[in-house]
């Protein structure tokens, strides 16, 4: 027999009478414990993904938004994608609830996946799963989903992979809503969605003109263009003193055409341009020569991420960065900006800051993501109709006017309406009551021809041809004014001739531009 008196191990007489006991008891609470916390974790993963893939928290995160959203809430529900109202806790359909793109996926999860960076996530399958011909719905929703070419907003934040990793090549190349910039896509581009060699034409005509009224340290002028060069006064139109917004002006006409500082013929006029305002950008991200004012904060953004989203320039990514920044520290409680930072907003300088915004975000440039839900309740407060088709200039300040619904519209489309809104088709047609003629503005033109584009279809075709034409004719043809648009009413005269030449370019250039949001 062994000795155990030496040893460390207890004797067997000397154990407790009831370890045997504890121990099958601390054994049988054990796997319970386990069999319950896998039963948990089933329940949890059914929860989220057997019903229709809805997240149960609804707040809008990119994970599944669910239906049932009150007008208003900032967040988007499977109803958005498909077009239709919400329903709210009454049971009554609520046509103008907004959407913000989180771009969610409705029914299976097998359709729900995430979409390229120039995709977004818009889908739902019919509560039959088929439509009325052969096609299953499945199939073509998810046709529809993967046509919104706009990266979704749940991107918003997100840093490009390899952007901060020194030393890392980056392609060059223009991603999504800019894709159609380069010479050979602007070609066919242009050919197809509705240009004319005509209208190509002048917009290479009004780009020479803007050159040649660059200064020579960079910057555009609206009160003082006519100084530049060999110009001496010789065209008239001086506008308000505003370099920031004169320097976007000058420069978008030529990047929304495809021209870069790294590329094309004009690329030391674009240098020269982006120099001068990363020069003239504060820390704060604003510009000396802006003092925050909202209209030039934005324009001169936008062409600051713009070029970066083109070229990804490491110069520039520091300085569109800081100003889109300050863009979204400015932005009001309400959703809005206006003239100076935590202004009440109004749609017309709000409509700059979001296009900045977006551009931004196809450069991959971090957003809070709370800036964008933000603007769709600043939109529902503008909204003068249940379905969301017209907009004032302010909430409570007026009714609709061509203009601000034009502008408003196209916030919706870049917060992620998609074409089945009744909204959206409710605001087109009330623009189509306003066509493009003569004295009107260029800026009610500008937005509208964007809308128009966006939206596609018979509307689109009839009022390109309208616009194309009118522009065509309203360009300067004689003397030093050749290549550009006179101020023809409203706010053209305060902004002057740069202005004017500009969004009529940027206009002329909607073809490739911006892609389609719908294709």
């Amino acid at each position: 027999m062994i000795d155990h008196s030496g040893s460390d191990l207890p004797l067997r007489e000397n154990c407790d009478p009831r370890f045997p006991t504890r121990v099958a008891l601390g054994t049988l609470v054990g796997v319970m414990t386990c069999l319950l916390f896998a039963c948990m974790l089933i329940l949890m993963y059914w929860l989220r993904t057997g019903s229709n893939g809805n997240s149960l928290t609804g707040d809008g995160n990119g994970n599944g938004t669910g239906t049932g959203h009150l007008a208003g809430d900032g967040t988007a529900s499977v109803n958005d994608a498909n077009g239709v109202a919400d329903v709210n806790r009454d049971g009554d359909p609520d046509a103008s609830d907004s959407a913000t793109g989180d771009h969610q996926s409705s029914e299976t999860e097998e359709l729900t996946q995430k979409e390229d960076a120039g995709h977004g996530d818009q889908t739902a399958q019919s509560d039959n799963g088929e439509e009325s011909g052969t096609e299953p719905a499945a199939a073509k929703k998810k046709s529809e989903r993967e046509s919104y070419v706009i990266a979704p907003l749940e991107d918003l934040g997100k840093v490009d992979p390899g952007q901060e990793e020194p030393g890392k090549p980056v392609a060059a190349r223009p991603p999504g809503m800019f894709s159609g910039r380069n010479a050979e896509a602007r070609k066919k581009l242009a050919a197809s969605e509705g240009g004319t060699e005509g209208s190509e034409a002048a917009v290479e005509l009004g780009l020479s003109w803007m050159a040649k009224h660059q200064d020579k340290d960079g910057h555009w002028s609206l009160h003082e263009f006519n100084h530049t060069g060999d110009c001496d006064r010789q065209c008239a139109d001086a506008g308000a003193n505003s370099d920031v917004a004169a320097t976007g002006f000058g420069l978008l006409p030529f990047l929304g055409a495809g021209y870069t500082h790294k590329t094309g013929k004009y690329k030391s006029t674009v240098k020269k341009g982006l120099d001068w305002l990363i020069e003239d950008q504060q820390k704060d991200g604003t510009f000396t020569h802006c003092h925050g004012e909202g209209y030039a904060q934005g324009i001169g953004s936008m062409a600051l991420c713009e070029a970066y989203a083109m070229t990804k320039d490491p110069s520039l990514k520091t300085p569109a960065q800081r100003a889109v920044e300050f863009i979204a520290r400015a932005q009001h409680k309400g959703g809005g900006w206006r003239y100076s930072p935590g202004d009440p907003g109004d749609t017309s300088v709000t409509g700059w800051q979001v296009i900045a915004l977006r551009s931004a975000q196809q450069g991959g440039l971090q957003i809070p993501k709370q800036v964008f839900p933000k603007l769709n309740q600043y939109l529902d407060s503008v909204q003068t109709d249940p379905k969301g088709g017209g907009y004032s200039y302010m909430p409570l300040s007026s009714a609709r006017t061509p203009t601000m619904t034009a502008e408003g519209l196209l916030c919706r489309i870049y917060s992620s309406w998609n074409t089945k809104r009744p909204g959206l088709e409710a605001g087109v047609q009330y623009l189509m009551t306003h066509p493009p003629k003569e004295n009107s503005e260029f800026y009610y033109w500008y937005y509208a021809t964007q809308v128009l584009h966006h939206h596609g279809g018979k509307p689109w075709q009839e009022w390109n041809v309208a616009m194309r034409e009118l522009l065509i004719t309203l360009q300067e043809k004689d003397g030093h004014e050749t290549g550009s648009w006179d101020p023809v009413g409203g706010h053209d005269v305060s902004g002057g001739r740069i202005y004017t030449t500009s969004l009529a370019l940027l206009t002329l250039e909607v073809y490739y531009r911006h892609k389609r949001a719908y294709e």
